[in-house]
């Protein structure tokens, strides 16, 4: 019986393993987190398995500290996206303003070479 109940505990965790899979293979992937709440079912079970055992004040200090980390986890995770599309932004005003900035002494060039020297 107790092989049966390893081996089904096994196939579980291979079987849920993928879908919180990371790219580099640590965590849950950021798919997962962008879905997730802090109730979820992953946070949960971390936590279950972070205060099994200990008294109900060091539970209550444990859950509140990994939800803090959590919380944090996410606006670093939300201020770096952020800063990204607005790189990407900038990136795209920079081009515009090179090629603006390209044409526009392409047409100065046009115009001195247009006049007479000597006068």
């Amino acid at each position: 019986m107790k092989r049966v109940f390893v081996g089904f505990l096994f196939v579980m965790m291979i079987g849920v393993s993928p879908a919180f899979a990371a790219k580099d293979g640590k965590g849950a992937s950021d798919q997962a987190y962008e879905h997730a709440n802090e109730n979820a079912v992953f946070n949960q079970v971390g936590d279950w398995f972070a205060t099994v055992g200990k008294s109900d004040e060091e539970k209550a200090r444990i859950k509140a500290q990994r939800k803090a980390e959590r919380k944090v986890k996410h606006a670093e995770k939300k201020a770096k996206k952020m800063m990204e599309e607005g790189k990407e932004e900038g990136e795209k005003k920079m081009k515009k303003m090179d090629k603006e900035w390209k044409k526009e002494k392409k047409s100065s060039k046009e115009w001195k070479g247009s006049g007479k020297k000597g006068h």
